[in-house]
């Protein structure tokens, strides 16, 4: 069975490396593709958006621990390079990071630079997050843009294509995911569900609240009792 945890921004570094190390004595980590251990639950780590503070913040504790992880990229957003002190990215508030009239002046998220470098250390697989991060289900979308082209763009800047894609704000319809799925092996919507492995019925991988269970300070058996349920309910459903 696979558990995938969705985060964003950590706050607190130090209940996040409290959490990792819980997660580390229970579970496998994984990234797609990788192999899960029959019959015990492997966990996948994932982060959206690619703000500058996963770079500066996180990616060093994935280092120390030589943990992997998946970061969605949306690609319209990244920048060559900076030379913008760091503390002046960091302090960008988060609901500025995503302006359009901002984001290059203050370079709030990850660099192409930084990235490379990321990837480059076979820790962390780059995802596309679509070009824009806009909800893909919307009728005037150019979902070539979103979904091709960004794949593109991070081949040309990675030198590899990127087999994942995570849907923004986890919306998308049959003829998103149609699309999706000619282009990329593996999609990512929310969804407070166990995963049979990397390829449910559908090839939906669901993920959860990670942020909610960091909160919580872990699993509990009710918590996993439940994420089993609706994995069996989207069985069921043919999800």
């Amino acid at each position: 069975m696979l558990l995938v945890l969705m985060f964003h921004r950590i706050s607190e570094l130090s209940d996040f490396i409290v959490f990792l190390k819980y997660i580390m004595d229970k579970y496998p980590l994984v990234v797609p593709g990788d192999y899960l251990i029959k019959n015990k639950i492997s966990i996948c780590l994932t982060f959206d958006d690619a703000y500058y503070d996963f770079y500066h913040n996180i990616y060093p504790i994935f280092v120390k621990f030589k943990l992997k992880a998946v970061l969605g990229v949306p690609v319209q957003y990244i920048l060559e390079y900076t030379t913008i002190p760091s503390q002046q990215r960091l302090d960008l508030p988060y609901e500025e990071t995503g302006n359009k009239k901002i984001f290059s002046r203050k370079a709030s998220f990850c660099t192409w630079q930084e990235l490379k470098e990321m990837y480059g250390s076979t820790l962390i697989k780059i995802a596309s997050h679509s070009l824009s991060h806009v909800d893909l289900t919307k009728s005037n979308i150019d979902l070539l843009n979103e979904v091709v082209i960004s794949k593109e763009i991070i081949r040309q800047k990675l030198s590899e294509e990127p087999d994942t894609f995570i849907y923004p704000y986890g919306k998308f319809n049959h003829r998103v995911h149609s699309i999706v799925t000619q282009h990329y092996k593996y999609a990512m919507r929310i969804g407070s569900a166990l995963n049979r492995d990397w390829h449910n019925s559908k090839n939906i991988i669901y993920r959860i609240d990670g942020e909610k269970i960091l909160r919580n300070r872990g699993f509990t058996t009710k918590s996993l009792v439940k994420y089993f349920l609706k994995y069996l309910s989207n069985r069921i459903r043919g999800r």
